[in-house]
């Protein structure tokens, strides 16, 4: 994905510059669309796509990987924020659940307990309002993200129920 292609240091101003370069335009308004969105933050495909979803439904630009702190002490570190709203959004991937070699020693259990405990934390702080999850079936064409987004209290238009198509 771009967001990879970014993190990994190739300039945006390059990838413009290729796009460009292109003997045919089929494809370049779809990439320049995708690559104004493009944040070399997100840290996973799945972040990357509900980052698109966010932009596509016209939601306000979240503060990506931002940091809770109290006095110091880091509480969680959550993939979007929404500071307006005081919402958390989370992409779930579930690998941190099922895969053995992302665990440790920590059971899926014991996984759960824990981000339950992040979440409780999270809720705990004054500005935080509100708390949305959504795994890779949400945020794919048809899905539910829209429905968590508002859920958390995110200004979704009250029309779109789906996650919409690119």
């Amino acid at each position: 994905m771009l967001d990879e292609v970014l993190r990994r240091g190739v300039p945006r101003d390059r990838l413009l510059e290729e796009l460009s370069r292109r003997p045919t335009r089929r494809g370049t308004a779809r990439a320049l669309r995708l690559l104004g969105v493009a944040d070399d933050r997100t840290e996973s495909a799945g972040e990357s796509l509900t980052n698109l979803v966010v932009h596509d439904l016209g939601l306000p630009e979240p503060v990506l990987q931002h940091e809770f702190r109290v006095r110091g002490h880091l509480v969680a570190r959550v993939d979007f924020w929404f500071p307006e709203q005081g919402v958390v959004i989370e992409f779930d991937g579930l690998a941190k659940y099922r895969d053995r070699t992302l665990r440790g020693a920590r059971s899926a259990e014991d996984v759960v307990v824990d981000e339950k405990l992040r979440e409780d934390s999270l809720r705990a702080l004054p500005h935080v309002h509100g708390i949305g999850r959504v795994i890779w079936r949400d945020v794919l064409p048809g899905g539910a993200a829209p429905t968590a987004f508002a859920r958390a209290g995110l200004p979704v238009p009250p029309a779109v129920r789906r996650t919409p198509s690119w």
